[in-house]
């Protein structure tokens, strides 16, 4: 009865490991026939898997966020929602394999008074980003 068990664990084992390469072949092969596994440089790499981590991050995804790469040195432009989000979005960014720079000109989007009419508040800093983090 063990035997039993055992053989059909390993058929579920089997199919299963099986099913896993077909569908990451056919991943690959997609990615192959799109042309944008291959054809990316360093830049657009990082560029990319900047987008895609400041994407993932909830508090960044309603913020207009721009990333630039030339060299590894990284450009972020847009605005986020607070003044940690500025320093958050540049240290993940810098923690990116190839980077080298990250010139963070984010900015923090202002809000609006309480009072009617009038200039939009900032928060507590003036909310020009210009920090730099060098490797």
């Amino acid at each position: 009865m063990k035997t039993g068990f055992v053989m059909n664990l390993s058929r579920e084992t089997l199919i299963s490991g099986i099913i896993s390469i077909l569908v990451m072949t056919g991943v690959l092969a997609l990615l192959m026939i799109s042309g944008n596994l291959f054809t990316m440089n360093k830049d657009e790499r990082i560029a990319a898997a900047a987008r895609n981590l400041l994407a993932v991050k909830a508090d960044f995804k309603s913020n207009d966020i721009h990333v630039l790469s030339q060299d590894g040195a990284v450009t972020l432009l847009g605005t986020v929602a607070a003044e940690p989000d500025l320093l958050l979005a540049a240290d993940m960014v810098a923690a990116l394999p190839g980077v080298k720079r990250v010139d963070n000109r984010l900015q923090v989007k202002p809000r609006a008074r309480a009072g009617a009419g009038g200039e939009a508040a900032r928060p507590g800093v003036s909310g020009t980003g210009l920090y730099d983090w060098t490797k």
